[in-house]
């Protein structure tokens, strides 16, 4: 973020609502739920370090998802409640069948190998309108620097693949941050092909989040 900043380039974040740019005249928190960030749900301080650096870069930033109700509201209808602009990129960004079998391996994966099959389709829908949504916001910043989850950022699903459909032209980095194993080799490797850069971590100490989930 910091190589990043200068005159006419934008922040994109998957954590908050595409309503407008963020106010950062009150305390980072302050400003950021004031915008429709939801402290509660992505667990702050989580993400304070990152979003004080945005705040100290001075660059505008700017929500990338839906707003809630109307998210809710397209969710609920399915493809025919589409907007006609999310509408034309969701038909003009279709996944061949190995990214739709990776994306549909990941929800699966990512909802502890609970996830029963009468909700895969509807996640996947959930997912891939979430990430036209933020396609979108980035096309209308652009230059800019999309912040979200390492699945929303994968060249084979994500974003990227959406980018490359509907604005091939433009040039697009994908970076995936994963915590390093003890075998960094063998993780760069089974990762290959997803990110253009993967950033290694540090592991973080949390409790694991599959021991109470229980999705019916």
């Amino acid at each position: 973020i910091a190589q990043f900043a200068s005159p006419g380039r934008t922040i994109v974040a998957e954590h908050l609502p595409d309503t407008g740019p963020v106010n950062f005249q009150s305390d980072t928190r302050a400003a950021l739920e004031a915008a429709g960030f939801d402290a509660k749900g992505w667990d702050w301080p989580l993400h304070q370090s990152l979003y004080e650096q945005i705040r100290t870069s001075s660059l505008p930033l700017v929500g990338g998802n839906l707003p809630r109700d109307k998210a809710r509201e397209i969710f609920m209808q399915g493809v025919t409640g589409l907007p006609e602009r999310l509408s034309q990129t969701y038909a003009n960004s279709r996944l061949g069948a190995t990214a739709q079998k990776n994306l549909d391996h990941d929800l699966v994966e990512g909802h502890c190998g609970k996830l029963p099959d009468r909700y895969l389709s509807r996640m996947r829908f959930a997912q891939r309108v979430t990430d036209i949504a933020m396609t979108h916001v980035v096309l209308d910043h652009h230059p800019a620097v999309l912040v979200a989850g390492n699945g929303h950022v994968r060249k084979d699903y994500g974003v990227p693949q959406i980018l490359s459909a509907v604005a091939p032209s433009l040039k697009v980095i994908s970076v995936g941050f994963l915590e390093r194993s003890s075998d960094s080799r063998e993780l760069i490797n089974s990762e290959s092909g997803k990110y253009d850069f993967l950033w290694l971590t540090d592991r973080a100490a949390r409790k694991d989040p599959c021991e109470e989930f229980n999705l019916k």
